[in-house]
């Protein structure tokens, strides 16, 4: 078993159960799948180097024996996205750090940090990223997935952002992507996830920012209307305000429905225009508006959930129309209410935009993997999230959720608003989420994982995330 070459050449770093070490690993992730496995044995490199030699060690063994796991935040909810049973998972928890180049503004972070970390530190500077809305997300996993951001506006996908990887290799070696080295590789990281090699460092540029505006808003169920209106105009103007950020969600928990928006605005002036016909809705039960930070409004997003929860995350996309949202809601009601008895249930059903404006900036920023372009756009990114209580009832939430998830695609299909990407971030192991990239992007980032990975290590020992390996020929979606 490789934990024992691991441990004699990467003293201190490699740790079995049951160990502290190996128990806080192992019990540290978002959901309770992760939680759930347990690995052979727990190795937390220091640097790229120690990356490198895990590599190297487990690719010139026995290696078909020793399956590896990667994890940076632990925030995918699926088991087996960053943890494995009797294999080998890579905590990247110690390769931290959040550095800025005076000269050239751009900030180094360690593939191990979390956004919690990272506003914190260039906060106190006055400066941000375009990052994660989440603050204890990992920044590795939201970044190599495309990631949003509250500057999504402005500064397309998260992963649109990046200058720079730091990445090691099958072979071990440790290189750099960008625009001038490794350009192919460079372009399949924007969204191309766990595909290509361990990432151990992003670039990213940083800006000046001070105090922002907004929070959530919580309303009686009877509004919904309005507030997929009000969805709908924001996302579908010809005159966007690029210094806001919205997601609407209904939700559903301890037998009531409840309406929600969250809305943002990169300045600190509160109640901006273009944010108004979401203050405006009435009757509200509670409000968190305000003038905060990013960390701050970062955190409040956190709050919403608890680490270790059986929870999870299910994706679809469909083109922007008001009738059609307001129809995936009743389809949401008509799923849950088999579902009700279950002991802890809570389903969300939330939508983000993806305007043309948005996805016109991702362009001019270099493009990525994701297969958009600006003439896709608007459309409505969907997230599922449901919690459950008990063990016994994940395949009754899993069969229900993924039968809403194929109900709201074939009424897109019925209707003409069917769109093929799918949100990375938010996607189930058992979605096709890369086939929605489409086959052009496909094609490209197969080819990148022949050419830097030929022996397909990272596409058959490392099973987590969504692996091209998988992608059935001539299933990518046109």
């Amino acid at each position: 078993m490789d934990c024992k070459n691991l441990a004699a050449q990467l003293p201190g770093k490699v740790f079995l159960p049951p160990s502290p070490q190996y128990t806080e690993t192992d019990s540290s992730y978002f959901a309770a799948f992760e939680n759930e496995l347990s690995p052979a044995c727990v190795v937390r490199p220091a640097n790229a180097a120690d990356v490198s030699a895990i590599v190297k060690i487990v690719g010139s063994s026995s290696w078909h024996a020793t399956p590896l796991a990667i994890k940076g935040g632990g925030h995918t909810p699926w088991a087996g996205a960053a943890n494995i049973d009797n294999g080998v998972t890579i905590d990247l928890r110690h390769l931290t750090g959040v550095h800025v180049n005076s000269q050239t503004g751009l900030a180094t972070l360690g593939a191990g940090e979390r956004w919690t970390i990272v506003y914190e530190q260039l906060g106190a500077q006055g400066l941000a990223v375009a990052g994660g809305r989440v603050s204890k997300v990992g920044v590795a996993g939201l970044i190599t997935g495309g990631g949003l951001s509250y500057f999504s506006a402005t500064s397309g996908f998260v992963c649109d952002n990046v200058v720079n990887y730091e990445i090691v290799l099958a072979s071990g070696d440790i290189v750099q992507a960008n625009a001038r080295t490794n350009q192919d590789l460079f372009l399949a990281l924007k969204g191309g996830s766990n595909n290509f090699g361990i990432v151990t460092r992003f670039d990213l540029p940083t800006f000046k920012q001070g105090q922002m505006w907004g929070g959530a808003i919580y309303y009686n169920p009877s509004v919904y209307p309005q507030l997929v209106q009000a969805f709908s105009d924001f996302t579908a103007t010809s005159t966007p305000d690029e210094q806001a950020h919205i997601l609407i969600a209904t939700s559903w928990s301890a037998g009531a429905e409840t309406g929600v928006s969250n809305i943002y605005h990169a300045s600190p002036v509160a109640a901006p225009p273009s944010l108004k016909p979401f203050t405006a809705i009435q009757p509200q039960i509670f409000t968190s508006l305000r003038q905060d930070s990013l960390l701050g409004f970062a955190d409040e997003q956190s709050a919403f959930s608890t680490d270790g929860a059986r929870q999870l995350y299910f994706t679809t996309s469909f083109r922007l129309d008001v009738q059609f949202m307001l129809h995936v809601r009743e389809l949401w009601l008509d799923a849950l209410k088999p579902l009700q008895s279950v002991p802890g249930f809570m389903l969300s059903l939330v939508f983000q935009p993806l305007t043309k404006g948005m996805l016109a900036k991702s362009a001019q920023l270099g493009g990525n993997s994701l297969g958009l372009s600006p003439e896709d756009g608007p459309l409505v990114v969907t997230l599922l999230n449901s919690v459950h209580t008990n063990a016994a009832d994940d395949n009754k939430i899993v069969t229900a959720v993924l039968g809403l998830i194929r109900a709201i695609e074939a009424a897109a299909a019925r209707q003409g608003n069917a769109a093929r990407y799918r949100f990375t971030n938010y996607g189930h192991k058992d979605q096709k989420i890369l086939e929605g990239y489409g086959k052009q992007s496909i094609a490209r980032l197969q080819a990148v994982s022949r050419k830097y990975d030929p022996r397909g290590f990272f596409q058959q020992m490392v099973p987590g995330g969504f692996k091209l390996s998988n992608v059935l020929e001539g299933s990518a979606v046109e």
